[in-house]
């Protein structure tokens, strides 16, 4: 399907779904969802010509026609599922979606601290924060799959902390993809609001269990006040079969902290574009991440860090290893604005390529408008070192063995980041799991 015809697939759908999924929304969400349409109908999918997609293909997309009708069943029991992947699930906050539906069935919230609310993004729609932040932070203009989240969300999470409040385990979202004959789709909208000193650990665990092609689609906001604090943990698991679109955008406050990775392991294309917004003094962002990439999958990640007033500190630290046929992307760019000085920003990407046929691009970016700053920006792209092979296997090691050292030494260091506690042990077995070792 030509670009031109997925967008008239998608234009000519909304009427007859708006009437029968859309009749408990608000008159101001079904405002929001029109104008995102139209928004949409006048700037169409992305092509090549495109800066931002140039080295990201949607032909293959285009070939495929999504469902909007959801089959809603699940086939394996999801909390085995998560506990053979070595997450504990008790101590989290569980909360599990099924082709972007809710399902208490297999959801574990469990008590919530005072002043926390944890919901439905869907059945929070009367909320005022909610309202209030809904349109904002993340503009959908030029945005085509935020216009078209906007236009076909069917539901996600909302959590809202007061001020002080100090969430006790983390809240592990899991979004399940699900299907049999019918090739589906997922619009998820995600809205995290953390009010002044109150703080949260959030995971976003995207997998599949479908035997046709799906699509996933998801924005979340976030919103950190004063001194709030947010470790946010995104794992892109899906399956072979999936094509992954995914945003993430912060708002920050005054002496707010934001950490966000985002592990990058499965899905035919998957690409998460993650910014900040240091809207205030003192703002601190850290972006990293892993993509691991084989056979044709082709993995990007974008990240935009905008300083946009003095006294902020931003990191990045990316690293992506391919083989096969696949391709790895890391588009990073840090805007540093006028009269935004003293700045510490500090952007990392390191790449291997295990096959001469896998291909890496990575345009690490810094743009800055004032002169009292530290910044600086790097990229490197090789090849496993020979030397280290070769010594390896003079002290006993046979070849897979050696090779797959290397790449987890090489891979580790992103490993060694992830906090202790409920995510080191699964994020460990998985990247174990693609290099072959079943570890426990």
């Amino acid at each position: 399907m030509e670009t031109l015809q997925a967008k008239e697939n998608y234009l000519s759908l909304y009427p007859d779904w708006e009437k029968t999924a859309l009749l408990k929304d608000p008159f101001w969400l079904r405002d929001t969802r029109e104008k995102t349409l139209a928004s949409f109908k006048v700037t169409g999918f992305p092509t090549k010509d495109d800066e931002s997609w140039k080295h990201t293909s949607l032909d293959e997309f285009y070939k495929n026609t999504f469902n909007l009708t959801q089959e809603g069943f699940v086939r394996d029991a999801v909390k085995a599922e998560l506990e053979s992947q070595g997450f504990e699930t008790a101590k989290s906050h569980l909360m599990v979606f099924v082709n972007g539906h809710f399902n208490p069935d297999h959801s574990a919230v469990g008590e919530l601290p005072r002043g926390t609310k944890v919901r439905s993004l869907i059945e929070s729609l009367a909320d005022g924060p909610l309202k209030r932040y809904f349109s904002h932070i993340l503009p959908f203009e030029n945005r085509p799959f935020v216009s078209l989240n906007y236009a076909f969300f069917t539901d996600g999470v909302f959590l809202h902390l007061g001020p002080g409040v100090h969430l006790n385990k983390p809240l592990h979202l899991v979004f399940l993809s699900s299907n049999s004959g019918l090739a589906t789709q997922s619009h998820i909208r995600n809205l995290l609001l953390l009010e002044e000193g109150s703080s949260a650990s959030v995971i976003e665990h995207y997998w599949g269990n479908n035997l046709k092609p799906y699509f996933t689609n998801a924005v979340t906001k976030v919103a950190l006040e004063k001194d709030a604090r947010l470790d946010h943990t995104k794992i892109q698991q899906e399956s072979p079969l999936a094509y992954h679109l995914g945003s993430l955008a912060a708002h920050q406050a005054q002496g707010s902290h934001f950490t966000a990775r985002v592990f990058s392991l499965g899905g035919s294309l998957g690409r998460s574009e993650m910014e900040s917004c240091l809207a205030e003094p003192h703002a601190q962002c850290v972006f990293e991440g892993l993509a691991l990439g084989r056979g044709k999958q082709h993995l990007d990640v974008r990240t935009f860090v905008d300083h946009a007033v003095e006294l902020g500190q931003s990191e990045q630290l990316f690293k992506t290893v391919v083989d096969g046929h696949a391709a790895g992307i890391f588009d990073g760019r840090v805007l540093v604005r006028e009269n935004a000085q003293k700045i510490d920003a500090r952007q990392s990407n390191k790449n291997l390529q295990l096959s001469d046929t896998a291909t890496v691009y990575a345009k690490p970016q810094l743009q800055i408008y004032a002169d009292d700053v530290k910044c600086s920006h790097g990229s490197a792209t090789g090849q496993l070192d020979v030397e280290a092979l070769f010594y390896l296997r003079s002290r006993g090691i046979g070849a897979k063995e050696a090779k797959e050292l290397l790449v987890y030494a090489f891979a580790g260091e992103m490993v060694g980041r992830v906090p202790s506690g409920y995510l080191k042990k699964p994020i460990e077995k998985m990247v174990q799991d693609w290099m072959g070792e079943k570890k426990s």
